[in-house]
């Protein structure tokens, strides 16, 4: 939701800060104050179209702020996709434009590119009016709405054919790689003497660890051979004299002695009889360690040639010797599959066949569930466009099979239109009016009101060439839309006014010949004056007032029938 907008330098307006409501928000105000500026300004911020006349006159550059609230998980996605943090689920979005056409452009801090702001616009507003219906006409987005009525019963059949696409583009790609190949001798003469080159090397993963130890152990057996003779020889002595081990047998001896007249030396003898034995089987150990640690030139030289090999396998095939045999791997069933590429694109052609034949027979479920459900749609729609004052338009929902399957199946779906009699259906991009369009994309929000996710929507005076009842029931239309959604609607019309929850008075005054916008939310006794103006023009009288607080009343009441 829209909780507040800063505008500086933008078209006539100077400096302004708008603070915003949930619900239904009328902006009104003499023609050329302002008000569609603002929506201006709205779509400015979230990545629309700049033009260097929005600068205000005589100034450098023009700076749009807009702080939202995120109500919903899409946006969500979004910011954690482009990386932006949102804390306390509050979306700062800000740009500002120099004269020299240098643009800046930050959200929540973090400076993106138009096309990444528009992805987040998509989840958070909506702008309706004769210049903003652009969803509305593209042909390709009346499928969603359709999809998006259906709801849950149609999700599992589009999820699987997106699966089945996703499987259909893989195998194409693997039999365009095995058949584009223009080069295939010399690939296959390449990687046939890297496989041989690797196999040739006769690689073990584990086989260079080993290969160190060998070497440190031979590059030092002088001296772990000296360190191990000289320990055996401390623990052992010469012919058995003077040495640890004798020296702790006759300790054991003489406490043994000791132990028959002094029983509490019998512990301190079995701790040293324990330690006794631990020694002597470590003595014999260290020996023949001792015998097997040989100095051995040839050896040493055998394995400093073998660790150069390695790394020249590493330097050609991989980091380590893991990755020179995954490569081996991977390069033999690529040689396989060219050897054997006709067989292969022949079974693959197979695959592509079945995956087609399945995405044909889902295709067929989703659009037997699309020509079930959208007569009810159209039913809908025609209902709503009776009560905004379309009640001659006739509306048929075109459900065509194409050849070619697109991201939602093999239908092309198209919403046709007739406003007047004797008119035949036409694409809603045939639609001239733009009074009619709007109201069209209106009928349908109320439709689609309990499915759209769009938290903010603005109406930017669909109210053209309508008045009486079909203009009071827009506005009923508009407030049944903002129980669901924030609404901003621009308009001239007392019908639609009288229903707004909070409303908005855009004014202009000249100084000093400059012009100036300026926006003031309206008090009770002021919303009265105001809507008295639009009924009676500039002299408002008491009867006039009367007859505002009187619709103010009933339209008070139609808003809790609502």
């Amino acid at each position: 939701m829209l909780i507040q907008l800063n505008i500086k330098n933008f078209a006539l307006i100077q400096d302004i800060t708008m603070n915003f409501n949930e619900g239904f928000n009328i902006l009104s105000g003499e023609t050329g104050a302002g008000k569609s500026i603002l929506i201006d300004a709205i779509d400015y911020v979230l990545g629309g179209k700049f033009s260097r006349s929005l600068i205000r006159t005589g100034e450098e550059k023009t700076y749009v702020e807009a702080i939202f609230t995120i109500g919903n998980n899409t946006i969500r996605e979004v910011l954690i996709e482009l990386n932006i943090d949102s804390e306390d689920d509050i979306l700062i979005v800000s740009r500002e434009t120099h004269q020299s056409g240098r643009s800046l452009i930050k959200v929540n801090g973090k400076s993106l590119i138009v096309s990444q702001l528009k992805k987040i616009r998509e989840g958070l507003l909506d702008i309706h009016g004769q210049h903003h219906n652009q969803d509305l006409l593209q042909r390709s987005s009346h499928i969603l709405y359709l999809d998006s009525f259906i709801g849950a019963k149609i999700e599992p059949f589009l999820e699987e054919f997106t699966c089945l696409k996703e499987e259909l583009l893989k195998v194409e790609i693997k039999i365009q790689e095995i058949s584009g190949n223009q080069d295939r001798e010399k690939l296959l003469d390449y990687l046939k003497f890297q496989i041989e080159d690797i196999e040739k090397g006769k690689l073990k993963e584990d086989e260079e660890d080993n290969l160190k130890e060998e070497f440190n152990l031979l590059s030092n057996a002088e001296k772990i051979s000296n360190g191990l003779k000289l320990s055996y020889g401390l623990l052992n002595g010469v012919e058995g004299e003077n040495s640890i081990i004798n020296s702790l047998s006759k300790v054991i001896q003489e406490l043994s002695n000791v132990e028959i007249n002094f029983e509490k030396i019998k512990k301190n003898k079995e701790a040293i009889e324990e330690a006794f034995y631990l020694i002597e089987e470590a003595s014999r150990d260290i020996r023949d360690l001792a015998e097997d640690v040989v100095y051995d030139d040839d050896e040493l030289e055998k394995i400093n040639a073998r660790i150069y090999e390695i790394n020249q396998y590493k330097k050609k095939y991989g980091v380590t010797i893991k990755d020179v045999l995954e490569y081996h791997e991977k390069i033999k069933i690529q040689y396989d599959e060219i050897i054997n590429s006709e067989k292969i694109i022949e079974e693959l052609k197979l695959k592509e066949q079945e995956i087609l034949k399945k995405m044909e027979k889902v295709s067929l479920k989703l659009h037997d569930l699309r020509c079930s459900k959208s007569k009810q749609l159209e039913e809908n729609i025609l209902k709503e466009l009776v009560f905004v004052g379309l009640e001659k338009s006739r509306m048929e929902i075109s459900i065509k099979r194409e050849d070619k399957f697109n991201l939602r199946g093999f239908d092309d779906v198209c919403f046709l239109i007739s406003t007047n009699p004797g008119e035949p259906l036409m694409p809603l991009e045939k639609v001239l009016s733009g009074g009619e369009l709007s109201r069209i994309m209106l009928a349908l929000k109320c439709v689609f009101a309990d499915k759209d996710k769009i938290p903010t929507l603005i109406f930017d005076e669909i109210d053209t060439g309508i008045s009486g009842v079909v203009a009071q029931r827009v506005g009923e239309k508009m407030y049944q839309v903002s129980k669901n959604h924030q609404v901003l609607c621009i308009t001239h019309l007392p019908q639609i006014a009288i229903l707004s929850d909070y409303h908005y008075f855009v004014s202009k005054e000249v100084k000093d010949n400059k012009t100036f916008t300026k926006i003031k939310v309206l008090t009770k006794e002021e919303k009265e004056y105001e809507i008295g103006k639009m009924l009676g023009g500039d002299e408002v009288t008491e009867a006039t007032l009367n007859n505002v607080k009187e619709m103010i009343r009933l339209g008070e009441i139609k808003k809790l029938e609502i």
